[in-house]
């Protein structure tokens, strides 16, 4: 256990400001109080029109039951003071939940800013998909994943094409880049709205005269060369929807200009 021991008569509700553990009420924010008066009758009406997929179900409920201790929790005792402490269980889910959530994010971002990306610039790049396709990835995982990498295929391509054009390269083989993608499934509304994040090396690596690789860094895009890449992603994209067997009809009619849209960002 840290030093310094707690008091056990004050161990319940230590000071946040002196460095001490303090559980995490949910049942006490807006957010946790929201969902659980609305949901019951919320399904209940869903279930009305066909009801909820069985993961959002699962999401929700196991949402509820995060950090309650009523739900299950361990009790954590120091074997030399005896002082004794129960922790919840966590929802560990994907979806809402702010506190796992966040956990995650950090955890992520800290292992590949420590352990996995180079010092070197990146670019963020978004891909927004028209809303009837953002529905089909929401429920077809493999969809998904096959659109979703067409569009990482066509940023890194991207890249290699502009390097060979400034620096006079052979052949696009010679540039070596990468790109790292998350998936985000819903939107401020909570709405489902299936999109990418993708973050990018801005520039691309290229074997010198030693063999050894070195990093050309490249311009931001033009708008012409992002219009380039949705455009190239609008393609494959009707290709890969072909090879699941999925029709066209009707994915695309009335789409803005915006709904199939891919941008760039430092």
């Amino acid at each position: 256990m840290a030093q310094p021991v707690l008091h056990r008569a004050h161990a319940a509700r230590p000071s946040p400001g002196a460095g001490g553990y303090v559980r995490r009420r949910p049942e006490e924010t807006a957010l946790y109080r929201c969902v659980e008066r609305h949901w019951p009758a919320f399904r209940e009406r869903a279930e009305e029109q066909g009801g909820l997929p069985k993961f959002v179900v699962r999401e929700v409920e196991e949402y509820l039951s995060c950090g309650r201790l009523e739900h299950g929790c361990l009790r954590l005792s120091c074997c030399r003071c005896g002082f004794e402490r129960l922790v919840a269980f966590s929802c560990k889910r994907r979806g809402f939940c702010p506190s796992c959530l966040g956990r995650r994010m950090t955890d992520t971002a800290l292992h590949w800013v420590e352990r996995i990306l180079p010092e070197v610039p990146l670019r963020q790049w978004v891909c927004s998909l028209p809303w009837r396709l953002r529905y089909l990835c929401g429920y077809d995982r493999e969809l998904c994943a096959d659109i979703i990498g067409g569009f990482v295929t066509e940023v890194l391509g991207s890249l290699r094409r502009r390097v060979k054009r400034l620096f006079g390269l052979g052949s696009v083989e010679e540039a070596h880049t990468g790109a790292v993608t998350f998936v985000q499934r819903f939107d401020s509304a909570l709405r489902l709205n299936v999109h990418a994040h993708t973050l990018a090396l801005d520039g691309v690596y290229v074997r010198d005269d030693d063999g050894e690789l070195a990093f050309r860094a490249l311009p931001a895009p033009t708008a012409a060369e992002v219009s380039d890449v949705a455009r190239r992603t609008a393609e494959r994209t009707r290709t890969i929807l072909v090879r699941h067997g999925r029709s066209l009809q009707g994915l695309f009619e009335g789409a803005a200009d915006d709904e199939f849209d891919v941008f760039g960002e430092e």
